[in-house]
């Protein structure tokens, strides 16, 4: 868990890094687009459904009445890290905004090189863990 937190946070370091170094925040686009409103929401949902780990973290706390605010913590962190890295992205490349965010970046940059490995190595550490 603890590295795919750590590769999260590594991947929108980097997208800011571009954005301040290379590309700039001046995009704007549609605010709403109603027709991909389900995708948006299916992939917000994703986000959020590290839910099966819970029992686990509740009965391997040594203090399990601090539960919800372990909860409250990470959720907020997940939110403004999703938020912020949407945010980013949209400001960015705007309505070009392809489905990866990593797609849009600029080929040359080490950030871009550094965002790219850092999502193909947590990639597959998630298929060795699901493959054993």
């Amino acid at each position: 868990i603890a590295g795919g937190v750590i590769a999260s946070v590594l991947v929108v370091l980097c997208l800011l890094w571009i954005g301040v170094e290379d590309v700039g925040f001046q995009r704007s686009g549609t605010t709403l687009n109603l027709a991909t409103l389900p995708v948006a929401i299916g992939l917000y949902g994703y986000c959020y459904s590290g839910h099966a780990v819970f029992p686990n973290i509740y009965t391997s706390m040594a203090n399990p009445n601090q539960f919800p605010a372990v909860l409250v913590a990470c959720f907020g962190v997940c939110t403004l890290l999703y938020a912020g890295g949407a945010f980013m992205g949209y400001k960015m490349f705007g309505d070009d905004t392809l489905s990866q965010f990593t797609l849009n970046l600029p080929q040359d940059l080490v950030a871009t090189k550094i965002a790219v490995w850092t999502t193909v190595y947590q990639f597959y550490i998630l298929l060795r863990l699901f493959s054993q």
